[in-house]
């Protein structure tokens, strides 16, 4: 039976590794590379984000692989959680101090690593401390916190302006006291030694292999997050940009507008996050959240696509902003539900978690690609039609599979 505020000790350790991640990514690594290398900015950010994205998507579900054979007499989770997030801290510092680009560089893929491993063990906490019918639940105050991380990261990076490694100190030291208290109230499963399946080159290898045959289910999840995780993936880094070609805003109006809208976004995904994950479990349904939660992500794409008005960018970031929480938190759920094997719980779930990271390590790519196609019928410059309607059938393309699933309701 899990303690009294587990669930919260939980939300607060993912809160907090949510911040210490997301502190970098929105100016973090920027100032620091223009720092060392101002005159090629954009291209030594872009191969240090590059970096951090394969680290993502190789540690995530190798750490989850190790943690389920982990026999540390404090448990198999434990060890990630708190080892992970000193880990983070660590890479932070180094990048904070760095004085070299490869410094740079190491200490981001240090901190990714060990966040991943930390977050790695908190999901499987949920399969691990819960039992299916919970998880809905549970998934939807995790993915609340997940998404409510930027606030914290924003209010530092405000408080304490010019201060990168104070900044990081400070982020990363919560993530470590948040994985503490979670560890001190965490009953943790002692794995046997006898139990211990083995770990060697095959078994690693096949940490990343993440369609086992025998699960439907977790297959066809993974492959409609993928499908989600892709369209969002290609247009992430442009709404300044769309804002001055599709509308024609000034610079600065154009920064204010993507500020309010990723605040009111952010804040909308986590109250629907909580709120879509304690409906779900209350009526004993997932497949229709995620379904509706899909289609309508799709078709704000796509009005996006084929419009140029302010009044709907802020239509569009409000309506999706409470769909993807819904989405992420319900999917998450469901996923936990449907586990080839739940004694491999780590294992698959940093798998699941590769289909939402790693469109990001190469969708960046492919977007100029997109935007180069043509012209865009509404307005001059990038054609923002042809991206934003790729990203929408993309997501649209995700919605039936849901309906295939068997084994959920």
């Amino acid at each position: 039976m899990p303690r009294r505020g587990l669930v919260a000790a939980i939300g607060m350790a993912e809160l907090f590794y949510a911040a210490a991640g997301a502190l970098p990514l929105i100016l973090g690594l920027g100032l620091k590379v223009q720092e060392i290398a101002p005159d090629n900015k954009e291209a030594v950010l872009g191969l240090v984000a590059a970096l951090g994205g394969v680290a993502t998507v190789i540690s995530n579900p190798l750490s989850g692989h190790l943690s389920d054979r982990t026999t540390s007499r404090y448990g198999m989770r434990r060890p990630w959680i708190l080892g992970g997030s000193l880990l983070g801290l660590a890479g932070l510092l180094l990048l904070a101090l760095a004085g070299s680009i490869a410094l740079v560089a190491v200490g981001w893929m240090v901190a990714v690593t060990g966040y991943q491993a930390m977050v790695a063990g908190l999901t499987a906490t949920v399969v691990d401390q819960f039992p299916a019918e919970r998880r809905v639940r549970v998934a939807g105050v995790f993915s609340m916190c997940n998404m409510l991380g930027v606030v914290p990261a924003m209010a530092l990076s405000q408080m304490f302006k010019g201060e990168l490694p104070l900044q990081f100190a400070i982020c990363g030291g919560l993530a470590v006291t948040a994985a503490g208290v979670l560890c001190a109230l965490l009953p943790d499963r002692r794995l046997d030694p006898a139990e211990r399946r083995p770990v060697n080159v095959r078994s690693l290898a096949s940490a990343l292999l993440v369609l086992p045959r025998h699960a439907r289910d977790y297959r066809l999840l993974w492959v409609q997050r993928l499908l989600v995780s892709i369209g969002f993936a290609l247009i992430s880094s442009y709404s300044l940009y769309y804002l001055q070609s599709r509308i024609g805003m000034p610079t600065a109006e154009a920064v204010a507008l993507v500020g309010l809208t990723t605040i009111a976004s952010t804040l909308l995904s986590g109250l629907f996050a909580y709120l879509g994950g304690r409906w779900s479990a209350r009526i004993g349904k997932g497949r229709p959240f995620v379904l509706w939660a899909t289609a309508i992500l799709g078709v704000t794409l796509l009005l996006k696509a084929t419009t140029a008005s302010v009044g709907v960018v802020v239509v569009v970031a409000i309506i999706s902003g409470a769909a993807t929480g819904v989405y992420y938190a319900v999917d998450l759920g469901l996923v936990t539900q449907v586990l080839p094997d739940e004694r491999d719980a780590g294992r698959y779930l940093g798998a699941f978690a590769m289909a939402k990271h790693l469109p990001s390590a190469v969708a960046p790519a492919l977007a100029p690609v997109l935007l180069g196609l043509g012209s865009d019928p509404f307005a001059e410059g990038p054609n923002y039609f042809v991206l934003f309607s790729a990203c929408g059938l993309l997501t649209l393309a995700a919605a039936p599979l849901v309906n295939l699933l068997r084994n959920v309701r």
